[in-house]
């Protein structure tokens, strides 16, 4: 079985022998041929994985033979995994500015662009420019545009605004358990 968010394999004779491979733990999905003691030679479906700091290797092959839909369904949802992370994973020091301006998703619209915001997340404050879009919040520095921070929405745990001696900032827990303060 294939889902958004994962791949779910599970014994026919022996239900209680499964696999559950969540695709943030992909490194490599691949197909090629392998021989197999049943069939001979086949095609198989590789999947490498990383889980702490172990890697794991996962060859699947097909109970049909020459019916490769299940392995290009795997690719494809995969790819659209990969290619959708900056809609839900924190993103530090990222290529999120190009001349000044947010590099801006699919689909993605900016409701507000707010410059001389302080980023006070260490002892010392940094002035940037905070976006707020449909998607995320993003800030970078002024005088580095790499020093910056994408939070999409779906991470934040706990958005408030604060009161200190200098401004009121914006405080932000992520799902993470990092902290940003703008």
């Amino acid at each position: 079985m294939v889902t958004n968010l994962r791949i779910i394999w599970h014994s026919k004779t022996l239900p209680r022998i499964n696999l559950s491979v969540g695709f943030n733990s992909v490194i490599n999905i691949s197909t090629r041929s392998a021989e197999s003691k049943l069939r001979g030679s086949t095609e198989a479906l590789y999947i490498l994985t990383r889980c702490n700091n172990t890697r794991f290797e996962f060859i699947f092959t097909n109970l049909v033979p020459d019916t490769p839909r299940l392995f290009t369904s795997v690719l494809a949802v995969q790819r659209a995994y990969e290619t959708t992370k900056m809609y839900r994973d924190l993103k530090l020091r990222g290529a999120l500015i190009a001349n000044k301006t947010l590099r801006l998703l699919p689909l993605e619209e900016v409701y507000d662009k707010v410059n001389g915001v302080w980023n006070l997340s260490s002892d010392q404050g940094n002035l940037g420019t905070f976006y707020i879009t449909n998607v995320r919040l993003v800030w970078h520095a002024e005088i580095n545009e790499t020093f910056n921070v994408s939070i999409p929405y779906i991470q934040m745990r706990l958005l408030k605004s604060g009161i200190a001696s200098l401004a009121q900032p914006l405080w932000s827990r992520v799902s993470k358990m990092q902290e940003a303060t703008f």
